[in-house]
């Protein structure tokens, strides 16, 4: 709006509060008069620059926010990075706010747009707000309750890699099944994937743990489900090509995709908070908010530790800030409905903050682009307004203890921050060594992975205690099963320590060669016929004669891929094939 639709919007009574702070203007009883009176004081460049030395840094600060972001000011952002707006008086009823300068040059939160370009040769854009993080964290933090815990610090960029193979691997072979109810893996699924990882969940489980007690299985599986890595309980396209490859670069589009993806809601994944499934609750797209987390992160220094508290100042302040619910009035609460009303900083911290933390934990944790430091959600410290000691167990998110993230090189590829990923740490770091007789002696036992331990039983067998043989049988009986010559070729020639013995070669570009000898044909279908003539009509007929066989006087043999073309010619002669 332009000003003098601004002011002319305004009531008398408060025109008059505005007039008051002025030397001008006195004397104007008509609400025109004082509309006249102002938007001519305030269109005048020589009257906006009095006005401006009158003004103290605060306010200045705050004009000249609004005015370099395109005329709105958000006070949440302001008050983000300042730490206060500028102080009104108290007013003497309560109902009444006393006008300040700042009121002169912003309404309702916006400033009139035909001041911008009056205001722009006047002030300079506001200092702009870098986020620091540190080389080091503490080993303890205080909790809640003014006591101490220690800092638990995880690195994830090599568990992380190493733990999205293993998941892919275990979808591949079909040892993973979600539950038809929830559409999460089942109990028996988490425990197996669970001893399949590199290291442990984030946090020590129950001995009698929930499927949703977990964060690593449940990162894995819902960042693969939202990145299009598989479907339905099987690899897609992209996840094979990803799981076979290991190229960071399809990890790239698959994290693209699951930022895109509005499927999942990480709501969901706040265990104390309540309402997010009601009727009467109306939610923003997921997206919407994981692009405004995933947009904020790529601006992240990386290689430091930042304060989660100080990340979600940095959203407010670089306007990432978004919304959840759609509805005037919020419907989310924990603990009970009558006491747990969410209001203020403790909405933005619990809806909010939470969710946030489910992002950067659950998944770009869980992947291995974020580095963590937590301390268990019982000793966390959200700096919350209110007590919310009558919950249940006592914390609202098993995410609540995070206080510090660092960005790693694969998260810094995956964000945007570096053209390629230079892992910090070698993926593929020397295994074993192969001896000319075909024995595979590893390097360090301790350091073999569940990942490792699967792709070396695929072509060898167990001698003793880290001591494996290349064996032909188990070569071929994988390449039987799917697995392709050349990823058995590059895993022995990547994981072992100076080139491949001449013997290795050998034997592998024998039984690569000895693969290409026999090759299946399609599957066949048996179809049994009712009478020896019906048979001998469809071995003579010009069309079914092409196609089929007989393997006794009763049954006929077709490869499956004719079966359409058969059903077809059947139909043609007045005969129809059931099954």
């Amino acid at each position: 709006m332009k000003l003098s639709e601004t002011l002319n919007a305004i009531n008398k009574s408060d025109l008059q509060l505005l007039v008051n702070m002025l030397d001008l203007c006195q004397g104007r009883l008509r609400k025109q008069d004082l509309v006249n009176c102002l938007h001519k004081t305030l269109t005048s460049r020589e009257t906006l620059n009095v006005l401006w030395l009158l003004l103290d840094e605060l306010t200045r600060k705050a004009i000249s926010s609004a005015v370099h972001n395109g005329g709105e000011f958000d006070g949440n952002a302001f008050i983000a990075q300042y730490g206060s707006l500028p102080q009104r008086p108290k007013s003497r009823w309560f109902w009444q706010v006393e006008p300040i300068m700042l009121d002169l040059f912003i309404y309702n939160n916006r400033v009139p747009q035909d001041m911008i370009p009056l205001l722009e040769g006047l002030i300079s854009p506001p200092e702009k707000f870098r986020l620091h993080g540190a080389a080091d964290i503490p080993d303890v933090v205080e909790t809640a309750y003014g006591h101490e815990a220690n800092l638990i610090c995880v690195e994830t960029e090599q568990s992380g890699w190493h733990d999205l193979l293993a998941y892919l691997r275990m979808v591949e072979q079909n040892e993973l099944s979600t539950s038809t109810s929830s559409g999460n893996l089942t109990k028996s699924s988490v425990s197996k994937l669970l001893d399949n990882l590199m290291e442990s969940d984030f946090l020590t489980l129950p001995e009698k743990y929930r499927v949703n007690h977990t964060i690593r299985p449940n990162g894995l599986s819902s960042f693969a489900e939202g990145a299009n890595l598989m479907r339905r309980e099987q690899l897609t396209s992209t996840g094979q090509k990803f799981y076979n490859d290991q190229d960071p670069e399809l990890l790239l589009e698959a994290f693209e995709t699951w930022t895109h993806e509005d499927t999942f809601d990480e709501l969901n994944r706040i265990g104390g908070l309540k309402g997010v499934g009601a009727r009467q609750t109306s939610l923003t797209p997921p997206a919407k908010r994981r692009e405004a987390v995933i947009e904020a992160l790529s601006w992240c220094p990386t290689n430091e530790w930042i304060d989660i508290q100080d990340f979600y100042r940095a959203i407010k302040i670089w306007h990432f800030d978004f919304d959840v619910e759609t509805s005037y009035y919020s419907n989310l609460y924990i603990g009970s409905r009558d006491y747990g009303d969410l209001q203020g900083s403790t909405y933005w911290t619990v809806v909010k903050g939470l969710y946030i933390n489910v992002i950067i934990w659950e998944y770009l944790g869980s992947i291995g682009a974020v580095d963590l430091a937590f301390t268990a959600p019982q000793e966390a410290n959200l700096a919350l307004d209110m007590e919310f000691s009558y919950l249940s167990d006592g914390y609202i998110s098993l995410y609540d203890g995070l206080r510090y993230f660092r960005i790693n090189p694969l998260g810094a590829f995956l964000l945007g921050q570096a053209g390629e990923y230079l892992s910090s740490v070698p993926l593929t770091p020397p295994l074993f060594t192969i001896s000319s007789d075909l024995q595979v002696k590893l390097l360090d036992p301790k350091a073999l992975t569940p990942n490792d331990q699967h792709q070396l039983e695929q072509v060898a067998v167990r001698v003793k205690k880290g001591q494996y043989r290349l064996d032909t049988q188990q070569l071929l009986t994988s390449m039987e099963e799917g697995t392709p010559w050349q990823q058995i070729a590059d895993f022995l020639t990547e994981r072992n320590q100076g080139p491949l013995p001449s013997e290795a070669w050998t034997w592998l570009t024998k039984l690569q060669e000895n693969s290409a000898m026999f090759k299946a044909s399609s599957q066949a279908l048996f179809i049994t016929v009712q009478s020896a003539e019906l048979l001998e009509m469809a071995l003579e007929d010009p069309v079914l004669g092409k196609m089929c066989n007989a393997i006794t006087n009763r049954t006929l043999v077709i490869p499956s891929s004719k079966e359409k073309a058969f059903r077809r010619r059947l139909k043609e002669l007045e005969y129809v094939m059931l099954s």
